[in-house]
């Protein structure tokens, strides 16, 4: 006897529905049994199956077990950072640094896992342990104060300040003397790159190359390569003493300087206040056109020597003020005073290389040089010549090739007053 489909289709609907009815009383059947496990390991003391740490599975582990392992692991990590620089090794141990593992902390997140929500979301968390993983990485903290300190020790057996390539002239010899290098170690960069390997414990396992950086002197070797000659000198004479240790005090400050091309030049700027702080004494001074004592009396005799010097070197001047009566220093018409704050002496160098200035005070003789290239004059000698009365001077710079002429510049003319009676300190 044949099926109708009637029959057929109310058979098919009934084993779909019986088969549903099982696979359902299975799920639950498994579910309950599995949120039975979960609830069990939740409340246990060991680690869920999945979790891992640099590595390895440490599922079933018990917290003690998990401390023990870190502790392990941190003793295998951690050790000594070692520097090296030219030869030389430094070390910094992890006592010196206070670098400790953070074994409490990942002993606490490995066991966290699968632990503290619901029964449901403890159940999911496990499941995810299981299929996906988790790994655990054991960190470490350090005292950054210290590693500063440290690795300051380090730069200071390092570390080295540039010196500037000087010249010194003895009789009718240049020596020249070259210009040194500076290093500096840069700590604060070096601490910056080392905090992520110190957190993490991923330690360099060799020695760590230092590269300190090059500083260059103001003054270079190659700034004073071109330099063969004295372009221009001038001397004068002064009595020891006060006045006199001011003298050496400012020649000592414009002495050992370079000039380069288009730079001006300026004596307060290089000089600095004249004050007691600075190490000047009280000497005989000009205020307002009468004899006066200050600190820093004598200083425009050193203005007032380079000035010749300058312009016998074929250099600019480009700033000059005359004293309110004649010099005793030097000839009429080529002084130059300079006053803190508002009277100044400035050249500027317009030939091609760099002139170096020098100057001493020995005894009772100044004496400036302008030490520079030779070919920069041409071959030309240069003399100051005067015309007009003591009085009222006008000065005049002539370049001579023999005893031709080869242009004559006209400089300034100065009008000097009688001396006035001398100004009272206290006044």
């Amino acid at each position: 006897m044949e099926t109708s489909e009637v029959e057929k289709f109310n058979l098919k609907n009934f084993l779909s529905t019986k088969l549903a009815a099982i696979a359902a009383a299975t799920v639950a059947a498994v579910g309950v049994g599995s949120l039975a496990v979960t609830s069990s390991v939740a409340s246990g003391n060991e680690i869920v199956a999945g979790v891992r740490a640099e590595g390895k599975p440490i599922g079933g582990m018990t917290a003690a077990g998990a401390e023990k392992f870190f502790t392990n692991v941190a003793a295998q990590k951690i050790h000594a950072l070692k520097f090296r620089y030219e030869g030389e090794e430094f070390i910094i141990t992890p006592e010196e640094i206070a670098l400790t593992p953070l074994v409490d902390k990942a002993t606490r997140e490995a066991f966290s896992y699968g632990r503290g929500g619901s029964t449901l979301g403890n159940f999911n968390e496990q499941i995810k342990c299981i299929l996906n993983g988790r790994n655990v990485h054991l960190d470490a903290q350090y005292d950054s104060a210290l590693l500063e300190e440290k690795l300051s020790e380090i730069a200071a057996k390092i570390d080295r300040d540039p010196v500037n390539a000087v010249c010194r002239f003895s009789g009718d010899m240049i020596e020249k003397i070259p210009g040194v290098i500076g290093k500096k170690l840069n700590t604060q960069e070096l601490a910056a790159n080392l905090k992520d390997p110190l957190t993490t414990l991923n330690l360099p396992t060799g020695a760590i190359e230092l590269k300190p950086e090059e500083i260059q002197p103001f003054i270079t070797t190659e700034d004073i390569a071109s330099i063969d000659s004295v372009l221009g000198t001038y001397s004068t004479y002064y009595y020891p003493g006060d006045r006199g240790d001011n003298i050496w005090l400012a020649a000592g400050a414009i002495s050992d300087k370079i000039v380069k091309p288009s730079w001006t030049f300026s004596f307060n700027d290089t000089v600095g206040e004249r004050t007691w702080d600075a190490g000047y004494k009280v000497a005989g001074v000009i205020i307002n056109g009468r004899p006066a004592e200050d600190y820093g009396g004598g200083v425009c005799q050193v203005s007032s020597t380079l000035y010749n010097a300058v312009l016998l070197a074929g250099l600019t001047p480009t700033e000059r003020t005359p004293h309110f009566y004649q010099s005793t220093y030097v000839a009429p018409g080529r002084d130059a005073t300079v006053a803190d704050g508002y009277l100044d002496f400035k050249f500027r160098n317009d030939l091609q290389h760099n002139v170096y200035l020098i100057a001493e005070a020995y005894g009772s003789t100044l004496s400036v040089y302008v030490l520079g290239t030779k070919a920069d004059l041409g071959g030309a000698n240069i003399a100051i010549e005067r015309e007009g009365s003591d009085m009222s001077p006008s000065i005049y710079r002539v370049w001579y090739s023999g005893n031709d002429v080869i242009k004559s510049e006209f400089l300034h003319t100065d009008v000097y007053e009688t001396p006035k009676p001398r100004l009272d300190r206290e006044a």
